[in-house]
């Protein structure tokens, strides 16, 4: 794995904490030290990995129900508690399903946070409410959602931010489990076509992911007694009308739990004594040293890939960083200009 790539590892220690740690091609793991703001129940066991986006990293309080949500930076360890939202404030009856982050599909650097709500109306009917955090305007906005949702979600319902789409786990009319996808433009929420008679009822047995820059699902089939897992790639450039291509068939004896892609085309899978790292094209499998001091083998709770960046969490940061570059550039562009009429 390329040095600018590293693995964030959430482990479950003893006793009853978790803690973050990263882990290189070729190296042992690192305890990453990060301390959060000033802020009542802020303690990393408290927080969830939510995913990363161009190095940043999203946590969220699983102890407040998502709404204090934080950007960190592992390569740097800066951390930043994001601002309250107006409907943090507004929303009683209200909870937080899911946090996701992504970027602007016109720019990498534009990142945003999405967080997903249900509310009670007085008729005792749900209602889904989507909201947008913006890095560079340091503020969230509500998405309208152009079309009713007739679905369910559950909590930590976020999959994945790929090519300025968001997708989440939900329930058609609280019984089939799907995968959604959600263009924040529009607030608009679109059922994603899957292969046939496959399970992703159940968290631990279900992962969605990239492989080679396409959208890849792993996931068992509904009759297969054996429980193995299938990798499956999805076609198409469309979002809601795809094929699905089966690649991979991965076969273990014990249970097992796949956790994210890495190494470019590995995937991690935790078994119940140990991490493999499975090879999807040569179908290779090496074991992954967690052992940690003297405190032996850790639990992998969360494992999320990123890449080493110096990409700030504060946008005040990188707006002067910003500035700074276009005033170089427009200097270059004014020497080179004067440069070249003094030949002539």
């Amino acid at each position: 794995m390329n040095q600018s790539y590293f693995l964030l590892l959430r482990l479950w220690l003893t006793p009853y904490t978790h803690q973050l740690f990263s882990l290189e091609h070729g190296s042992s793991l690192k305890q990453i030290s990060i301390s959060l703001p000033n802020r009542s129940n802020t303690c990393l066991s408290y927080h969830l990995v939510s995913n990363s986006c161009n190095g940043l990293v999203c946590l969220y309080s699983d102890f407040s129900c998502g709404r204090d949500v934080f950007l960190c930076n592992p390569t740097t360890r800066e951390v930043r508690l994001l601002p309250s939202s107006d409907l943090v404030t507004k929303v009683k009856d209200g909870m937080i399903l899911g946090v996701g982050m992504g970027h602007d599909y016109r720019s990498n650097n534009l990142i945003k946070v999405v967080r997903m709500w249900v509310c009670h109306r007085e008729c005792r009917c749900k209602k889904y409410i989507v909201e947008e955090y913006d890095l560079r305007s340091d503020s969230w906005r509500t998405i309208e959602s152009a079309n009713p949702w007739c679905c369910e979600f559950d909590t930590c319902c976020f999959a994945m931010h790929f090519n300025g789409i968001y997708y989440w786990w939900g329930k058609i009319k609280g019984l089939t489990t799907t995968i959604l996808a959600l263009n924040v433009g529009g607030g608009i929420l679109h059922k994603v076509s899957l292969p046939k008679d496959i399970d992703i009822s159940s968290s631990s047995g279900r992962y969605l992911g990239v492989l080679n820059d396409t959208i890849t699902l792993v996931c068992r089939d509904c009759c297969d007694k054996y429980e193995n897992f299938n990798i499956w790639v999805k076609s198409g450039g469309g979002v809601v009308d795809s094929c699905w291509t089966k690649i991979r068939t991965i076969e273990h004896s014990s249970p097992c739990v796949p956790l994210v892609f890495w190494r470019e085309d590995e995937l991690l899978l935790k078994l119940f004594d140990k991490v493999i790292s499975y090879n999807v094209n040569t179908e290779n499998i090496l074991d992954v040293n967690l052992e940690i001091d003297e405190r032996g083998i850790a639990d992998v709770c969360e494992a999320i890939f990123c890449v080493k960046t110096l990409l700030s969490v504060n946008p005040f940061v990188n707006k002067a960083r910003d500035n700074q570059i276009n005033d170089i550039a427009r200097s270059t562009y004014l020497r080179e200009k004067y440069i070249n009429s003094s030949l002539f």
